[in-house]
């Protein structure tokens, strides 16, 4: 049979070097929301100046600042943090195979990268993916009763914190297509450990869900400000 796999093409991104997308695919628009349009650039909130301060306090005391992208995709959300906190270790969890490996592909010039296949949670649990076939930035993923041929692992960010040793969260970007639902819903203690939560919410995508709920409730009572910069929430914790 022929193989049906996307055409990867190369592109070149300033401060970046060569990436990797698939043609006819989401990949391009990724792309330009991270690289063009730069949706992640938050540097001229007067705000960003504490997480330089969070980033400069924690590499002085002999510690490697910690990033966790949960909804890595294709690995160029991890590259754009790389490029501007380079000697942040940056954890990427993906729970579709075809995106991880091209985000392993895209990110395995830097060792500070490492890229999981996994999807992240509230708890343990039994996940599966909902819908294979969906556009590459889609994917989502439920709660199973068994194992099956499209499960996949779930990861806490109590566990990424306690894999790596970390203290602190110095970013947490979250961009999982509504799953926000659940990994809000409980055991949020990270929050009180974590300089910058950055968020999409999925209201829109899912009415009458109200996906978002949990994560204005776990929030809640916290002290932080707020920005937004197109589909991203940046919440800077104090």
């Amino acid at each position: 049979m022929p193989d049906s796999s996307p055409i990867l093409r190369p592109v070149d991104v300033d401060r970046i070097g060569r990436v990797f997308v698939r043609e006819g695919t989401s990949d391009t628009a990724v792309l330009e929301q991270i690289f063009h349009t730069e949706e992640f650039n938050i540097s001229t909130a007067p705000q960003f100046a504490w997480i330089r301060a969070a980033y400069d306090r924690t590499l002085e005391a002999g510690q490697v600042p910690l990033i966790v992208d949960c909804g890595a995709n294709n690995g160029l959300s991890a590259l754009y943090f790389a490029s501007h906190l380079p000697r942040a270790k940056i954890v990427g969890i993906e729970p579709a195979r075809d995106n991880v490996e091209l985000a392993r592909k895209n990110t395995e010039h830097n060792p500070l990268i490492e890229i999981i296949e996994a999807a992240v949670h509230d708890q343990a649990a039994t996940l599966e993916l909902v819908d294979p076939d969906a556009e590459k930035f889609a994917y989502r993923v439920q709660e199973a009763s068994a194992p099956s041929a499209t499960s996949v692992a779930a990861v806490t960010i109590g566990e990424i914190l306690q894999r790596h040793a970390a203290e602190r969260n110095l970013i947490v970007k979250v961009d999982i297509e509504g799953g926000e639902e659940a990994l809000f819903r409980s055991n949020t203690g990270w929050l009180d450990r974590t300089e910058l939560l950055i968020v999409e919410t999925h209201d829109w995508l899912f009415p009458g869900q109200g996906t978002s709920r949990t994560l204005f409730s776990a929030i809640a009572g916290r002290k932080f400000e707020v920005i937004q910069k197109g589909e991203y929430i940046s919440f800077f914790f104090r």
